[in-house]
């Protein structure tokens, strides 16, 4: 599907242009920083192939974007950079992880979003406020893309941190469910990984742009492309802590765990072995032999109730002092 087509010159939008008039604008004279930007959602096959035939885009580029289920990358293609981004949304429960996939030439921008339901009208229209940056050509909205981007997974990584110091503050009370502080660690350190997944290759692609000799990128953009690489190296850092905190909040919900049944295992053993005295009582005198002299005494009966209570209450209170029972 079409979202927008229009041509910038100087920085100014121009008059809306037809998608068939692109190759027309390109094959132009046009003047430093004159470029047309046309973005597309989950367009069908029949109009990228229209976009390729425009922008005379190479076929596996082209093969990439029909496919989605793309790794962040760059890739060059003769004059043509095509990248890759991944974004991450919340919706619910669960994150949806998109693609965002630009082609950028000297004269052209093309963008096509795969899954991802927020857009980039607000980029565009931000862009359009300044005319003065977008009159620097592609390379400005390269920019301002990649810096959305990374600017939406800010919010992200401090949601999972946040999820994790709640979980962390709920680990150690003791009626913590450890079945269900398991399941919320597993389920943290899932959406953990798909926001990775979307940051640390990102860390290469933003490296490889600030240095990149293409024409689009005029030495005016490259602080502004450090400036992402920097956001973009910070979230990955807060990731890599964060993982690493995950992990330990994992291992100290199992070793709780352990120990909690261990405490069991103590309790029962303890009131085993109190209740093994008077059984092991009851046990001898009820052998049939016949020269037993207890069991003519006439005290014999309260004296076994005596040694059991005893010996019993012996036992539960060193259990006790060493906190088994």
């Amino acid at each position: 599907m079409l979202i927008d087509c229009a041509a910038y010159i100087d920085g100014v939008r121009q008059t809306p242009m037809d998608i068939e008039a692109v190759s027309d604008f390109l094959a132009a004279p046009q003047p430093p920083g004159a470029f047309v930007w046309v973005a597309l959602f989950e367009p069908p096959p029949s109009l990228l192939s229209k976009m390729q035939e425009e922008f005379n885009l190479h076929e596996l580029a082209i093969e990439d974007t029909n496919r989605g289920s793309q790794r962040p990358k760059l890739e060059e293609y003769g004059s043509t950079l095509f990248v890759v981004l991944h974004t991450v949304e919340r919706h619910g429960n669960e994150f949806i992880d998109g693609e965002l996939h630009i082609y950028c030439g000297e004269h052209f921008v093309l963008t096509v979003r795969h899954r991802a339901e927020t857009g980039f009208r607000g980029v565009r229209a931000e862009l359009e406020r300044e005319p003065a940056f977008l009159a620097l050509g592609p390379g400005a909205a390269l920019h301002g893309l990649i810096d959305t981007v990374v600017d939406r997974l800010f919010p992200e990584a401090d949601a999972l941190e946040d999820r994790l110091d709640s979980l962390e503050a709920t680990i150690f009370e003791a009626r913590t469910d450890r079945r269900a502080a398991a399941e919320s660690l597993y389920a943290l350190k899932r959406d953990t990984m798909c926001v990775r997944r979307a940051v640390t290759p990102l860390v290469e692609v933003c490296g490889r742009l600030l240095s990149h000799k293409h024409p689009i990128f005029r030495d005016a953009l490259r602080p502004y492309f450090r400036d992402v690489l920097d956001h973009v190296t910070r979230i990955d850092e807060s990731l890599d802590n964060l993982r690493d905190m995950e992990n330990s909040a994992t291992q100290t919900n199992l070793s709780l765990i352990t120990l909690a049944e261990s405490e069991v295992t103590k309790k029962l053993a303890g009131w085993g072995a109190i209740l093994m005295v008077p059984s092991i009582v009851g046990t001898i005198y009820g052998m049939n032999f016949k020269h037993m002299p207890e069991l003519e005494w006439a005290y014999g009966y309260p004296a076994a109730l005596v040694l059991m209570a005893v010996g019993g209450a012996a036992l539960w209170a060193f259990f006790r002092k060493i906190q088994w029972v």
